[in-house]
């Protein structure tokens, strides 16, 4: 079935893992966010921005929001789970 999301909302995907290179999100717009809801039990796995020199470590039942088409990112290799 169709899942009509009019107003503020344009897609919803769901994926197990992420991605281990470095990538910007290009078809998303460069003003929306992606909202990353974690779910799941596992180590690392962390959100990492390299243009931030960052890691943040992501925890089931937190949420990261990022600009995904003008952040590159990559997500760290998950250690267990």
């Amino acid at each position: 079935p169709d899942l009509f999301m009019g107003g503020p909302f344009f897609a919803v995907a769901a994926k197990e893992a992420g991605s281990g290179i470095v990538h910007l999100d290009w078809n998303d717009d460069r003003a929306i966010y992606a909202f990353v809801f974690a779910v799941g039990d596992w180590e690392g796995g962390e959100f990492c921005a390299p243009q931030l020199g960052i890691k943040i470590p992501i925890r089931p039942g937190q949420v990261l929001v990022v600009l995904a088409r003008v952040l590159a990112h990559f997500s760290a290799p998950v250690t267990s789970g």
